[in-house]
């Protein structure tokens, strides 16, 4: 059970015999459930490649489980979207993102997958961002998921083999076409060819030869984390993770707000309501709100640094003109503050 839980559970506790239970009951359930995720896009554009590299790794929600689905782009419902596109994008596309909400917290993320096949994919990303009005992710979607074990091979790559295939002599077009590549007479095995071209795609075998050629004293891990860069799974994952934190902080904010409401409606919960926004559990989830709607991070220390940002986020909030801004600065305020108390 996380700190926020528990938190949450002394509150249940608290009102268990005023007329305020269930509504209190019915809010925290929904704080609690997991958070819903979806991975859409059209049929053949390389959904299940990015569902499988998200799903390999455990993503920070706050103490709440991510459950994953993939979806049909006539689906745009939950909390955090991942939205694939490959190649130009279609009014569909469009459609879809359309229907979603704008903004910091908005938990979507535009990923433009295959990026393999494509002459310039960083351009491409580009073109598809302005189109959109949203950052879009050049991914290698397959060779992701391929070097994390949860490609179609399901099987971790062989240095090895690729080491034998960068130290034969083949000719550059011999990596051009899948066709070529079996067809050419090196001391690899077919099948273990295959099995290369599975894990990592031709694409990315490719990238691998070359670095090996380039720099033949590099560590294995060095190179894969050079092909690891190449894929831009890491944009991918930081993404979405900002998006499930958004997701988390989000639940969190609709939590207060219905908790505030609730006490408004109900004087005898109204202490046992008051006690836990004064907490430490939900002053430490408005800061991670707001440090998210204001794009900074929560610069965390020594007590000269906690006293530090209390007093530079007083003064912003002082200088702050839109009160969405002055409320996130007085939350971050609050935040190091109760940091110095601890």
């Amino acid at each position: 059970m996380d700190v926020a839980e528990a938190g949450l559970g002394l509150l249940r506790d608290r009102v268990a015999s005023t007329d305020a239970r269930e509504a209190v009951e019915n809010t925290v359930h929904d704080r609690l459930l997991p958070l819903t995720a979806r991975v859409t896009g059209r049929a053949g554009v390389g959904k299940s490649a990015v569902l499988a590299v998200l799903e390999s790794v455990p993503l920070d929600a706050d103490g709440l489980d991510v459950r994953w689905r993939e979806s049909r782009t006539d689906n745009s419902k939950g909390e955090v979207l991942v939205h694939v596109i490959a190649g130009a994008v279609s009014p569909v596309d469009i459609a879809l993102l359309s229907s979603r909400p704008r903004g910091v917290l908005d938990g979507t993320v535009v990923v433009l997958t295959k990026a393999d096949t494509l002459d310039d994919p960083a351009a491409d990303a580009v073109a598809a961002s302005q189109q959109l009005g949203r950052t879009v992710l050049p991914v290698m979607g397959a060779t992701a998921a391929g070097m994390r074990g949860v490609g179609r091979a399901g099987a971790p790559l062989d240095m090895a083999d690729v080491r034998a295939v960068a130290a034969a002599d083949l000719r550059p077009t011999d990596l051009m076409t899948v066709d070529r590549f079996r067809a050419v007479d090196i001391e690899v095995s077919t099948r273990r060819r295959e099995a290369l071209i599975e894990c990592i795609e031709l694409r990315g075998l490719a990238l691998l030869v070359d670095v090996l050629r380039q720099r033949p004293a590099v560590s294995d891990g060095d190179a894969v984390r050079m092909l690891a860069d190449a894929t831009g799974a890491d944009a991918l994952i930081a993404a979405v993770s900002t998006a499930v934190s958004a997701a988390a902080a989000a639940r969190d904010a609709e939590l207060h707000r219905s908790m505030q409401q609730i006490s408004a409606g109900h004087r005898r919960v109204r202490a046992a309501v008051e006690s836990y926004l004064a907490s430490d559990e939900a002053v430490a989830a408005e800061m991670r709100c707001a440090a998210l709607r204001l794009g900074v991070p929560i610069e965390t220390g020594s007590e000269q640094v906690a006293s530090e940002q209390a007093v530079l986020w007083k003064r912003r909030a002082a200088a702050a003109v839109d009160p969405d801004v002055r409320r996130a600065a007085l939350a971050l305020c609050r935040g190091h503050v109760r940091m110095l108390r601890r």
